[in-house]
């Protein structure tokens, strides 16, 4: 190659590489649309009239002690123990329950369901419900009010339950049987 090639190829290889000061292109900045906003509006405004009807009625009801369970519900025992741990992710729980809505009519009786087993935290059941058999231990029975939000939701259970339902649901656990751990 000649001299003159060379300083060509040179002049070429550092103009194609010299800085452009090009600054990186800022991003785009997004808005949720009128549409996602009403309906989270939606959302909270009904989280917060069911969350007021619930405490209403666990005002009203002085027969029993509720303890709120920190899951966005709340929760009365009618049998409690001493003695005993309560469920943990992975443990096979037997158990039995009933569901019913806020007027306490009988959407699912604890006949209609029988008893039933339970791998905990590894089964598709609603919110509420995995959160509260967790709080129960064996022997144990309590009564839980559940705001929609940690039930069905929107979608209810697509047969008796409805979208946006709070549930009225007792669980009883009849025996606990702890994961082996290796």
């Amino acid at each position: 190659m000649d001299k003159k090639a060379v300083f060509l190829l040179l002049i070429i290889l550092l103009t194609g590489c010299k800085n452009n000061n090009q600054s990186a292109r800022a991003p785009i900045q997004h808005q949720k649309s009128g549409v996602d906003m009403k309906s989270v509006r939606q959302n909270q405004a009904l989280n917060r009239r069911e969350e007021n009807y619930i405490k209403k009625m666990i005002k009203q009801d002085s027969l029993h002690h509720y303890i709120d369970s920190g899951h966005g519900f709340w929760y009365y025992f009618t049998k409690q123990v001493k003695q005993g741990t309560k469920a943990k992710a992975g443990d096979k729980v037997w158990l039995n329950y009933e569901i019913r809505d806020l007027s306490n009519q009988i959407i699912y009786s604890a006949s209609e369901i029988g008893e039933k087993s339970y791998w905990v935290d590894h089964e598709n059941y609603f919110r509420g419900f995995r959160e509260g058999v967790k709080l129960l231990k064996e022997g144990e029975s309590a009564w839980f009010l559940f705001p929609s939000n940690a039930a069905y939701g929107v979608h209810g259970d697509e047969r008796r339950i409805g979208t946006n339902i709070p549930l009225k649901v007792k669980i009883k656990i009849l025996k606990i049987e702890k994961q082996k751990t290796e």
